[in-house]
């Protein structure tokens, strides 16, 4: 879409990071200020702060692996995955009251009652330990391979503001599997073909010197993506992956920012984020 106007969005996805230092008042107020106006949003929700909560309480010590392309998640074993989905369903039933306080229905759609994403379980993966790459299982974390996205138009058909964890139904239907959320959010921008997909984290977007938020990259295209992968260090490799394969299935923008300012989404839209486009003539110069 050339000259994309972002002053009302027909269709969008934001998705909101679960480490602690966000700000969900913020983003909530907003959020319910356009879903009133008619605008059609899907929110997205991470999990990792409400996690490491539970796993304190039960003293349970969690196991951070790093794959040998420079990725760092947490390994997720069955007994890792009861506890995620405890902590998924903590941070929903917060969305949910907060956006109730707004006068907005936002309605959790959790799998396997409510399928949406549907993944590939990783049983095996490699991780670097010492300089070494070994093999380890028992993960019960999956790749998204398809996503089904009638229950968020249903939803939507009633006004209601669909809220989605980062969990998804098995493809071979063994129960339920973790994924990341800035993968099944773009996942579901492309499937639903929103306007806009927006990622929200406690970092002002992607910066060229992580040290440095004077070195903000407020817009780039895909043209320039081996510079942008040369800027993303830790978990914004990640949402940097997720943009990508987002514009790659067809959303007209990627916004990653700040969840701590007031109007977030319209902040960022403003030019306090960084804008990924497929290309500078999708967007307004």
């Amino acid at each position: 879409m050339k000259n994309q106007d972002l002053s009302y969005i027909r269709r969008g996805v934001v998705k909101i990071g679960g480490a602690s230092g966000n700000n969900l008042e913020y983003l909530v107020k907003e959020l319910s200020e356009r879903v009133k106006r008619g605008e059609e949003w899907l929110l997205v929700h991470g999990g990792s702060s409400y996690m490491d909560n539970l796993s304190k309480t039960l003293n349970m010590t969690p196991k951070y692996i790093t794959s040998p392309s420079g990725f760092r998640s947490r390994f997720v074993n069955s007994t890792d995955l009861e506890l995620f989905r405890a902590a998924c369903s903590v941070f929903s039933i917060q969305l949910v009251s907060s956006f109730g306080q707004q006068g907005v229905n936002a309605v959790p759609l959790y799998p396997p009652d409510n399928i949406s994403a549907v993944a590939k379980r990783k049983d095996a993966l490699r991780v670097t330990e010492n300089s070494k790459v070994r093999l380890i299982r028992g993960n019960c974390s999956g790749f998204i391979t398809s996503f089904r996205n009638e229950g968020i138009f249903a939803l939507w058909d009633l006004g209601a503001l669909p809220v989605l964890p980062p969990l998804a139904c098995d493809e071979k239907g063994n129960g339920v599997l973790n994924v990341d959320g800035d993968r099944i959010a773009a996942a579901a921008a492309a499937s639903l073909k929103a306007d806009v997909l927006v990622i929200l984290s406690n970092i002002p977007g992607l910066l060229q010197d992580p040290s440095d938020t004077s070195t903000l990259i407020t817009m780039s295209t895909l043209e320039d993506w081996t510079d942008l992968e040369g800027y993303s260090r830790g978990n914004m490799k990640r949402k940097l992956l997720a943009a990508r394969e987002a514009l790659e299935g067809g959303v007209n923008s990627v916004f990653i920012g700040d969840s701590r300012q007031q109007n977030p989404i319209k902040t960022i839209f403003s030019g306090g984020g960084t804008r990924l486009c497929r290309s500078f003539t999708e967007a307004v110069v």
